[in-house]
Order: structure tokens, then sequence, then C-alpha cells
């Protein structure tokens, strides 16, 4: 499910947002004993790193799924970790003053949107005050520096849109329930009740049937009656994660928010002779007002996303255009695009604020993606040089480069350590005044970090997707000659737990 349900683990507990942090605490809440199953009452107390709600018994800090802030709740264990615990609720007994009642049908079922029934303006508040603590806890530096880095947030921006915001939406086919049988000494996979919907966390052998989703376009539901028609008309097999077999697998939506382009993409598990009798099949979604590209995308591999696709173009073309300002960008089924258009333009307009540019400066714009922060940097320097591994997404940063008639742009294929100490390794090709980073969740490799230090820009504009690991690399930032200036967050994705943040490094 592209909406996120993903574990996140990072070597770091208690999480973000927990008090419990000094060596007394810690080996009080060793004293705590508690097992899986017990129930317990609780007040929540706080929203924390991840999205769960706060509560303490005893001493022991422990993390409600779903849990809202001055709800008394019934909660029950579902693992100790020694200091600290996780747990479900099993029943509200008081309910929070700033709850509200969700839009979605599949709000408490689906998992995707953990803030949904918390007011918008809530669910910032918090958001931003999250930022504060997890770099005021989690950052690897002394006290007295990690007490100053609060005030170095401002104010959270938050998203242009509350819902309706995505551009990208990935739906998978799959099954209601799955059960096992034995026969003759083998195990057999029985399948039941083929639907559409999103996997469940931990569940991705089998999906929860939707029928709405409020954080994409307000059409889907009526696309989705068609799509359930189309299963049922045509009663072609939908994939099984665990025989690999069935042809259905993924629905992947994409829209143009500024400009109403739209894309539909069926992958299925067939090759290109098995799906031309069939292609008239798909070719009834074609006809759909706004509907710029149809596509059949043979997926074949076992991983969720396909390694090599091949995209049959069966209604338009095989791209959608997006805008972001005055920029156009070419979006394949696979492309790398930020999925808030509107709140990815008040993104960019935070980096550019605090790399502050001039028009002599030279700019390296590392993990770059299709390098749209690159392209609208481009306006205000002499030079920007984009960094990415992924060779699709370089293909994708070139064809728009061109198509925006960009000339004081390169980009370099490759991970951003090996680039940064081999083709412009320091005191080379290029002197950077101002680096930006926009690694992936897990943060930045040490290796890139060390290799962006040795380059000693002026600025570096760190963009985190993930606070906790932006706390670890500011750290090592910090003992490397660079001190905080500013944290700006920004609320791309309303309804769920994920916070972006834009964040000044300054050389002293």
């Amino acid at each position: 499910m592209s909406i996120s349900h993903e574990t996140e683990d990072i070597g770091l507990s208690p999480k973000a947002g927990s008090s419990d942090g000094d060596s007394a605490a810690g080996s009080a809440v060793q004293a705590v004993k508690m097992q899986s199953g017990e129930k317990h009452t609780v007040t929540i107390e706080k929203l924390t790193h991840g999205g769960a709600g706060l509560a303490h018994i005893e001493t022991l800090p422990v993390f409600v799924t779903g849990a809202l802030p001055g709800q008394k709740a019934e909660i029950v264990i579902l693992k100790n970790r020694g200091n600290f615990a996780e747990a479900k609720i099993s029943k509200i007994i008081k309910r929070s003053k700033d709850e509200v009642q969700p839009k979605c049908a599949h709000c408490h079922a689906c998992g995707g949107c953990v803030w949904q029934q918390l007011s918008y303006v809530k669910q910032i508040e918090y958001k931003e005050e999250i930022v504060r603590e997890t770099l005021s806890h989690l950052t690897p530096a002394d006290a007295s520096v990690r007490a100053s880095l609060a005030g170095r947030v401002l104010k959270i921006i938050p998203s242009p849109q509350v819902f309706h915001y995505r551009n990208k939406l990935e739906l998978s086919f799959g099954f209601e329930a799955m059960r096992t049988e034995e026969k003759n000494g083998r195990k057999q996979y029985i399948d039941e009740n083929p639907s559409i919907g999103f996997h469940l966390p931990n569940q991705w052998s089998t999906i929860l049937p939707i029928n709405e989703c409020h954080l994409y376009d307000e059409q889907l539901p009526s696309l989705l009656t068609d799509v359930q028609r189309f299963m049922r008309e045509t009663k072609l097999p939908v994939y099984n994660p665990k025989t690999h077999r069935g042809m259905l697998r993924i629905l992947l939506l994409r829209r143009g928010i500024n400009t109403g382009e739209q894309m539909i993409a069926f992958l299925v598990n067939a090759r290109k002779k098995e799906l031309e009798p069939l292609f008239q099949y798909f070719m009834r979604f074609g006809g759909r007002s706004g509907l710029a590209s149809l596509l059949v995308v043979e997926h074949l591999g076992l991983n969720d996303k396909p390694e090599t696709p091949k995209v049959h173009v069966l209604t338009g073309k095989p791209t959608i255009t997006e805008k972001l300002f005055d920029l156009s960008f070419e979006i394949s089924p696979f492309s790398f695009f930020q999925t808030n258009t509107l709140g990815a333009e008040k993104l960019y307009q935070s980096v550019a604020a605090a790399a502050d540019l001039s028009p002599r400066d030279t700019v390296l714009d590392a993990y770059c993606g299709m390098g749209t922060i690159g392209q609208y940097l481009s306006r205000y320097c002499e030079k920007v040089v984009g960094i990415e591994s992924h060779p699709s997404a370089i293909e994708d940063a070139l064809k728009s480069a061109g198509k925006n008639r960009i000339g004081n742009i390169s980009f370099y294929r490759g991970r951003a350590e090996q680039v940064l100490n081999d083709q412009l390794k320091p005191g080379s090709k290029y002197k950077f005044n101002t680096i930006v980073v926009d690694p992936p969740r897990a943060g930045l490799h040490p290796d890139a970090r060390e290799a962006v230090a040795a380059h000693k820009p002026d600025k570096i504009v760190y963009v985190s997707c993930n606070m906790a690991t932006f706390a670890r690399d500011l750290g090592e930032f910090l003992k490397s000659g660079y001190e905080l200036r500013t944290v700006q967050p920004v609320d791309l994705f309303p309804h769920t737990a994920h916070i972006e943040a834009v964040s000044l490094l300054q050389r002293k």
C-alpha cells in the first residue's frame, strides 16, 4: 500500500516523544513486569514519533497504536520490550476533546490514516512538537547542545490540501482471506473472495477491500466500482502471493494536480503474448474523463515493485504531465515524484529560503530523484549538479531538464558516497557552496555523510522525511563543525504521522 504501513526500526528506543531517556528512569523501567495479553486502563498523554500515543504503566512507557492524547482507554499489551511496551486499544472509556468524526469509512481498519480522527489543527501542532522532542532527545550531542535544538524549529507549514492531496495511489488485487490445507503431505493455499484494496500492516498475503480513500481523487469510488465490475465480468485470476499464480496484481493510479491529467496502470503477472487477447478488456477504462494514459505493465517478479517492467500503452501516452511552479515534468508509472504536489511546492520554497542562494553559487543536489529540487533551485544560482543512483530517475531528470530548457544543471548516476569520493571529490571539478541532501527514510549512509562534510560547503540543506535518522545525522555534522540554524517542518501527509522537515546547517 502506498500510503505507507511500513514498520520502522532504526535502533532507537524508547521512541522519540518519550521523556524517559535517562539512566535512572531506565533502571526503574526494568523493574516493571508485564506480559503480552495483559489489559490495563491508561490515559494517553501525547503523540510520538511514528504516530502512536504514549501512556505510562508505573514507570514503563507504553506506545499505543491508534490512540489520541486525552483518551482514557483499556489497552492490551502486545509486546514488552524491556524499556518500553507496545499495545493496542481494546475499548475507549473516555474520548479526547480533540477527536473528530473521520471522513473515511475505512479509517480505523485500514491503518493508513492513523490520525484522521484528530482535528487537523491538532495534527500539525503535534507534528511540530514531535520535531522538537525528537531533536532534543535523539540527537547524539552534549546535553547543553540538545537543549538548544528545539528552539531552532520554526512553525510548521500546513498542507495546502487536507484531503484528496495525493497524486499517486497503489491498490492491490488480492483476497480477503486465505487458509491452508494439508493434502498428500503438502501445504495448499485456499484463497477466498478476490477483491481490490490495501494490505494491512504485516498482512501481505491478504487485503482489506475498500470502496473509498479520501487522500486520493474524489472520483476514486466510481473507478473502484468499475474495477470491481470488471473483475466480476472478466473473471481474470487475481494474483496469489503465496503460490505466485494469477494475473491481476496492482492498480496504479497517478494524476497531475496542476494539469488534471490522469493515469491508470494495471500491473499484471503475464507476458505480452498472454495479454494481447485481453487488451480489449482493459480498454474499457480508456474513455474516462481526463484520462491521458492507460497502461498495462508486465510484472513477473516476486517483489511488489517490478524491477524491469514492460509497459504497454493502450490509450494516450506512457506518461502524464505535472507542473511544479512553471516547470513541467513527465511522470511515468514508476517516476520518483513527491506525492503531494501542492505541498511539494511549499517544501521547495522552504529549501530555497534555507539555501538563500546567490547568482555565483554552485549547488549539489544529492539524492536528486528526477531532479525536481535542483531544477527549481537552478534559477537562483550559477550551477546545479545532481546525484542519483536509480537509472530511470536520471533518465527522467535529463528529459525534464531539457523540456524545461534548463542549461545550468547536470546529473551524475551513482550512489552519493561513491560519486562524491570519485568524480566529484573535493578539489576537483566543482566547489559547492551549498549541498542539498534529500535521503530516504534510512537517512544518510555514513560514507555519504562523511563525503558531504569533506567538501566543507558553507551550507547543508537537509530535507528529511524521518526526524529520528536526521537527528542521528545531525549529531555527526555538529561534530564536523556545523551548527543547526533552522528546522522548517512541512506537512506533506495530513492524517498520517509522517513529517517532512527542511533543516539548515551552517559551517562555523
